[in-house]
């Protein structure tokens, strides 16, 4: 006699894990077609653009995400303000207070005098490929301070470390003219967020 049974039901369970981290990048960097020119290796938690000039002023960080997730992730970063002093003064986003929500070329501010929105100006570019490379190479967007932007995905698990898929670097660039009001405490608070989809 024989005794089949087929019903049995085999079930498993993965854990999911998703790490992400911020570097900082040393001076000489090549981040999308751009090269930096602001020292940010010493902390992740700290860019420091010090004395701004009428030339781009380029500061780099690094983006790392491992994860398991089958639908990759999404990172987007968004300012609290614009670059803001004491007196609440401000330099304004790129490009000339704009805003600018689709990527482009890197534009000095145009000092229009009695124009504010024109004194000085700082803006966003990635290294990754996101939305089929949106952001070219060496194109800048401002509106990370009014919404949060989308700066580094991958639509699948990533290792930490292939670029474009689970690692990329992003920079900020900022030029001020001669217009712009004095200030030595201009500051804004980045906020990275690191979403899976799984």
């Amino acid at each position: 006699q024989v005794a089949i049974l087929n019903d049995v039901v085999v079930t498993a369970s993965v854990d999911t894990s998703f790490t992400f981290t911020v570097a900082g990048l040393p001076i000489g960097v090549t981040v999308n077609g751009t090269t930096t020119d602001v020292d940010t290796s010493g902390s992740a938690q700290t860019i420091p653009f010090g004395t701004l000039s009428a030339n781009a002023n380029v500061a780099g960080q690094r983006l790392n995400v491992t994860t398991n997730a089958s639908n990759g992730f999404t990172v987007t970063v968004q300012a609290d303000q614009t670059l803001t002093s004491s007196n609440n003064d401000t330099i304004d986003v790129f490009d000339d207070g704009d805003g600018a929500a689709a990527p482009k070329a890197w534009e000095q501010p145009t000092g229009t005098f009695g124009s504010v929105n024109t004194y000085g100006h700082w803006g966003l570019t990635s290294d990754d490929d996101i939305n089929g490379s949106e952001f070219g190479s060496a194109l800048f967007v401002g509106n990370f301070s009014t919404s949060s932007r989308a700066v580094f995905h991958h639509s699948g698990p990533a290792n930490g470390s292939t670029d474009n898929i689970g690692s990329t670097t992003g920079a900020y660039a900022a030029a001020v003219t001669a217009f712009q009001e004095a200030g030595d405490d201009y500051t804004a608070t980045l906020t990275y967020v690191a979403t899976p989809v799984f």
